[in-house]
């Protein structure tokens, strides 16, 4: 990424205030992200990133409950971030797909002074990916069992309609 292009982003407060009726849910959020001593003294020491750049939506629930995150990180050893709407920023996006397929957000990559790209992170941490996969499964389990006389009729009544039988 150039500098230009980054330049480009939205800066901080300009996406916060954006944000109309969600703001206060993000604030509060961005407020309740604290640090431990340890994380604080790992934060200090992580120098080499310098620049953020962050894609994301603001309709997106792992947007809202980890940008926050970023941000406070951010502010505490002061990485300059700039925000990029995925949806207005495909090319970009295209770079960072979640496992080569998925538009996942928000995505952060992080670069040096030189903006020599040093890593990014997409999505969620891998830990809340674990159980939302598992809870899903779960779900999906239970309301196949619970729905199967109907979704079976339903699957008979959209073949037939499908068919020209409907």
């Amino acid at each position: 990424m150039e500098r230009e292009f980054f330049n480009k982003g939205e800066d901080v407060w300009e996406y916060i205030a954006s944000l109309g009726d969600s703001r206060s849910k993000f604030e509060g959020l961005l407020a309740e992200t604290v640090f431990d001593n340890e994380q604080r003294e790992k934060l200090d020491r992580a120098s080499q990133v310098r620049f953020v750049a962050a894609i994301v939506e603001p309709w997106s629930g792992d947007v809202m409950y980890n940008l926050p995150v970023l941000l406070e990180m951010a502010e505490e050893v002061g990485w300059e971030i700039r925000i990029f709407r995925r949806d207005s920023y495909p090319e970009l996006m295209e770079a960072y797909l979640n496992e080569g397929l998925y538009r996942s957000i928000p995505v952060f990559i992080f670069f040096d002074e030189d903006f020599n790209e040093i890593g990014n992170w997409i999505e969620r941490p891998a830990a809340a990916t674990k159980v939302i996969e598992e809870e899903q499964l779960k779900l999906r389990r239970r309301l196949r069992e619970e729905n199967k006389v109907e979704w079976r009729q339903e699957t008979i009544r959209e073949i037939l309609e499908l068919s020209g039988q409907g």
